[in-house]
């Protein structure tokens, strides 16, 4: 079928992806259906099938070469910009620990689920590894994935859609257990059922985003990749393990990598750079589109079932694990609950629960437990993907 914007039509097809983006952010910022259930980046995901399957949009082109080779590296940098390893174990020591222990959750859940679902989940440790680095990181570690393994388009789209809609039930479960009577009986209780919420939204003060700042942001950016361009270059041409040349040989792995140590070495600079995160979501959204431009539609409606029991699997393991350690070690319900949507769907979603529920003493260390997940996300998925491929060779 022919679309109806041209293949070689690079400005056309760039117009297209502005245009949705556009929408897709308006939608999040103003309608209250999207806020709840379906952000910018999940939106753009949808859209890039969706314009594809109306045949609005190409589903294979020289124009989406640009976002795989530049667009989306560029965005892991600048998402991670205020990546302080010294001030996330500074000022979320607690929180650290039981994020931690939400992301062995994940990893137990995923290994489990596949030991379950190998046989009816095509590119199994692949979409594993695609969940585990979603489930606990958020959307910045979905791009390594699918860069380190090779999923297929098809499977790309239908096991990232099957997660962000579990995570839409996932973070209704979790925010629903503080006000459960036979819950607060069982744990510790920080707030009252009925906190008072934030008066103010966090994040929409002034930026202070000017144009110098922008171009350092960009040349940091590039900096970031150049070198690392160097240095997985050299790691793949020599004849280290497989293992080695996905842990060290991977753009995104080395990124994050590099992004992180500069974050910590520099973190005043670093994190005086305003609009990073901005510039660095507004990327992942063309990413998404780009990623699911050839996706086929009926394989997704016809594994979306498997796919919904895994990511099912995965959080009741997390689930299990995360109130079993908290009667152990005395950890708070609200402290379980924000850690628990700090790895689901990052430091930007844990934040805004907090804020919603009044748990103002937990809004900073949420956004730091998520920044931590940024950074661990990627290994968790390599270990959990290459774990699957050894145990059941899928």
């Amino acid at each position: 079928m022919n679309s109806l914007i041209n293949a070689d039509n690079t400005v056309g097809i760039w117009m297209v992806m502005c245009l949705y983006v556009v929408f897709a952010m308006y939608a999040e910022r103003h309608w209250n259906w999207s806020k709840k259930y379906a952000n910018a980046c999940t939106l753009c995901l949808i859209g890039g099938a969706a314009l594809c399957t109306v045949g609005i949009l190409p589903p294979e082109s020289p124009a989406y070469a640009p976002v795989s080779d530049y667009v989306a590296p560029l965005a892991i940098p600048m998402l991670l910009f205020n990546a302080d390893l010294k001030k996330v174990a500074k000022q979320s020591g607690r929180m650290t620990v039981i994020f931690i222990i939400a992301c062995a959750g994940v990893v137990g859940g995923a290994i489990i689920g596949s030991a379950l679902l190998y046989k009816n989940i095509p590119e199994m440790h692949k979409v594993a590894a695609l969940i585990t680095g979603s489930q606990t990181g958020g959307a910045v570690n979905v791009a390594a994935m699918r860069e380190v393994f090779g999923i297929s388009p098809t499977m790309f789209t239908i096991t990232y859609l099957a997660d962000n809609i579990a995570f839409v039930i996932t973070t209704f479960v979790m925010l629903t257990l503080p006000a459960v009577p036979l819950v607060r009986k069982f744990y510790k209780c920080s707030y009252p059922v009925n906190s008072v919420e934030l008066a103010a939204e966090e994040g929409e003060e002034e930026t202070g985003i000017t144009s110098f700042g922008i171009i350092q942001i960009f040349g940091i950016a590039f900096a970031i990749l150049f070198a690392t361009d160097i240095f997985t270059g050299f790691v793949n041409g020599t004849n280290a393990p497989n293992l080695v040349k996905q842990l060290f040989g991977q753009r995104y792995l080395i990124i994050t990598l590099i992004s992180v140590i500069l974050a910590t070495a520099f973190p005043k600079f670093m994190g005086s750079l305003k609009g990073a995160y901005e510039l660095g979501m507004m990327f992942l959204s063309f990413f998404f589109i780009s990623s699911t431009v050839s996706a086929d539609m009926k394989e997704m409606f016809a594994q979306g079932p498997y796919l919904f029991i895994f990511c099912g699997i995965t959080f009741l393991t997390q689930l299990a694990v995360l109130l079993g350690s908290g009667k152990i070690f005395g950890f708070t319900i609200e402290e379980m609950v924000i850690c628990s949507n700090a790895s689901l769907g990052g430091p930007s979603t844990a934040a805004a629960v907090a804020g919603a529920k009044g748990w103002k003493d937990l809004i900073t260390p949420a956004v730091l437990a998520g920044v931590l997940g940024y950074i661990l996300g990627n290994y968790f998925g390599v270990f959990v993907g290459n774990t699957v491929l050894n145990l059941f060779g899928v």
